[in-house]
């Protein structure tokens, strides 16, 4: 049940787009199947790889979409360390702290294809836990500004889809949502063991396999902390699943506490097939055995909110001694070395040492206009035979004078 396969990332820097002879798109390897949902930066699909047959999952990152996103949190995170007071222009504040943010990142790109997504890179490469969805490949595809995420596919989707008008889902069945939030459990407490903070646990990033093996997506928002006590900074993650410490714009929370919040706002999606907050900030009515457990997940206080260990023995989740998860030890026992800003700098470093990789990009650049010369070459061929054609109408039509 525990065996997971060493993450092993493959890197393409420069990434052929196009299509096959079927008039499919075509990325790299992979031959797009069908489109299997939308994110905030793109959308997912599902790939077949051509050279192995394997089937993944392609996540579709917009390059402007995570521009903005990170520039967005560099300003967050600048505010109260004086660095927006600090101009050093005529203009000075918020227009110096700008033009210096762009300026990083677009050294950042320049040195790095990969360096808007490098953090989730890092942080993916390390992890090793079967409820955690595994990156395969991401790839780079510069002339359409596009990164490429390509990770295991699961194939059943989402645990559940949320109807963001009515904040309504498929009721789950007690078995169901016992199970699925149990393996959400122990893949989230692999994550805080591992001093990562997710923060943005909801059911659309707790996806199935084909048989139903829950796994957590998405760490693009994810953060790392130095200790397990240690605080995050800012707001991310989805409104209807953040905890009330983040909406009130507290500037250090607890990042483990504001994960379970969310977990337990999962949990009662599942149980009740809605979400408990819609407009207001009181719990509806809580009946049946989950009733203290959800009470206590959703403690406004994260202070006294519960935290994983007495979870794992509360009377719900262990069925009244019926039901006996792994181990904490079993579950975290494949713990990862901190991923550090050294591991983040040097998340695809590699690729850099070998010229061949310098010369493919070259070589890529300089067929992509090749091809881009001959298509404009016949344009301007059909066009000149065109206005020929048409000339010759032209003189067919005037009339013969004698």
């Amino acid at each position: 049940m525990y065996k997971v396969a060493d993450p092993e990332i493959k890197y393409t820097v420069a990434a052929q787009v196009g299509e096959n002879t079927n008039g499919v798109m075509v990325v790299g390897d992979y031959t797009i199947t069908r489109q299997i949902g939308h994110g905030s930066f793109g959308t997912v699909y599902e790939v077949r790889s051509t050279s192995t047959g394997v089937r993944f999952a392609m996540k579709e990152y917009n390059k402007t979409g995570l521009r903005r996103r990170q520039q967005s949190n560099l300003m967050r995170s600048s505010r109260g360390r004086g660095t927006m007071l600090r101009g050093r222009g005529a203009r000075g504040g918020m227009f110096d702290a700008r033009r210096a943010m762009l300026q990083d990142q677009q050294q950042g790109e320049a040195s790095d294809p990969f360096y808007l997504i490098k953090r989730e890179l890092a942080v993916s490469k390390k992890l090793k836990h079967p409820n955690l969805v595994r990156v395969h490949e991401v790839l780079n595809d510069d002339e359409q500004d596009v990164l490429y995420l390509v990770i295991e596919l699961c194939e059943n989707g989402p645990v559940q889809k949320v109807d963001p008008s009515s904040s309504s889902t498929t009721q789950l069945s007690p078995e169901q949502a016992h199970k699925y939030f149990v393996e959400s459990l122990l893949g989230l407490e692999y994550l805080h063991k591992n001093n990562i903070i997710h923060r943005d646990i909801k059911p659309d990033n707790l996806l199935l396999t084909s048989d139903n093996t829950l796994k957590i997506a998405d760490f693009g928002e994810s953060t790392m902390v130095a200790r397990h006590e240690d605080k995050v900074t800012g707001s991310t993650g989805s409104p209807a699943f953040m905890a009330p410490e983040l909406c009130q714009g507290i500037a250090e929370v607890s990042g483990e506490a504001a994960d379970i919040w969310s977990l337990g706002v999962c949990l009662y999606s599942f149980v009740y097939g809605t979400l408990p907050f819609k407009g207001h900030s009181t719990i509806e009515v809580l009946d049946s055995i989950s009733e203290d457990l959800l009470s206590r997940m959703l403690d406004r206080s994260p202070v006294s909110r519960i935290r994983i260990h007495d979870i794992r023995e509360h009377p719900w989740v262990t069925q009244d001694d019926t039901f006996a998860l792994p181990s904490k030890e079993e579950n975290c026992k494949h713990i990862v070395d901190p991923v550090t800003q050294e591991d983040v700098n040097n998340t695809v470093k590699h690729i850099y040492d070998i010229m061949p990789v310098i010369m493919a990009v070259a070589k890529l650049r300089r067929y992509r206009r090749r091809i881009r010369e001959k298509r404009e070459k016949e344009q301007r061929e059909n066009r000149q035979r065109e206005r020929e054609l048409q000339q010759m109408q032209v003189d067919t039509e005037q009339p013969v004078h004698i």
